[in-house]
């Protein structure tokens, strides 16, 4: 009996070792298409672009979509993401990387990293600040106090770049990185000042 419980014993055991010698390995880029093209960058391919802060007018899909991502042996990786179709939202916050004739080349101002590029014509997008405070899906926040509800508890101060969700009067409901729940924040506490300085491949 004792050497039948051994033998059910060690069967289990291989069968659990090949299991998880067969799992994937980790890969640096798995929410990001295996099938699209790769190409490394040198240093000299790169260019350090002062970009503008925008607002999208209306639903627009990204032409020509790319990231540029960092591979494990830290080389700059430039990435076609042809067979791909991604959305910019009317009032998402983008940096115009650089304006071409009617075309505008262009990064989400925030977003999942690696953030998506494309280019889209220049009137589906505006520089008119005064847009902004009203309408932008995004926002900036620095050493802002957070607050539970309109008119509530001190929640802390905050940094960083968030999504807004609702606004109310002088607030604005925001989802920010790292936090469990929705933050509340007046709304005169917010900026659109997104970092323009982009680093891309000159085309």
């Amino acid at each position: 009996m004792k050497n039948f419980i051994l033998s059910i014993v060690v069967v289990l055991t291989c069968f659990l070792v090949v299991g998880c010698t067969n799992q994937n390995p980790p890969d640096e880029n798995t929410e990001l298409p295996e099938d699209t093209e790769q190409q490394i960058l040198s240093d000299d391919q790169l260019v350090q672009y002062e970009g503008k802060v925008a607002i999208i007018t209306e639903d627009v899909v990204l032409k020509d979509p790319y990231v540029i991502t960092v591979d494990t042996n830290d080389n700059n990786v430039y990435q076609t993401l042809e067979n791909e179709e991604f959305q910019l939202n009317k009032n998402d916050m983008v940096i115009v990387i650089e304006e071409n004739g009617n075309k505008c080349r262009v990064v989400q101002a925030f977003g999942d990293i690696p953030r998506i590029r494309g280019t889209i014509d220049k009137s589906n997008l505006s520089y008119d600040e005064s847009l902004f405070s009203n309408n932008a899906n995004q926002a900036v926040v620095k050493n802002a106090m957070s607050y539970d509800e309109v008119d509530g508890n001190e929640k802390g101060l905050q940094d960083g770049v968030g999504t807004i969700l609702e606004r109310k009067e002088d607030w604005v409901r925001m989802s920010m990185p790292m936090q469990e729940s929705d933050l509340w924040f007046k709304s005169e506490d917010l900026s659109y000042d997104f970092d323009t300085s982009i680093i891309d491949i000159e085309k």
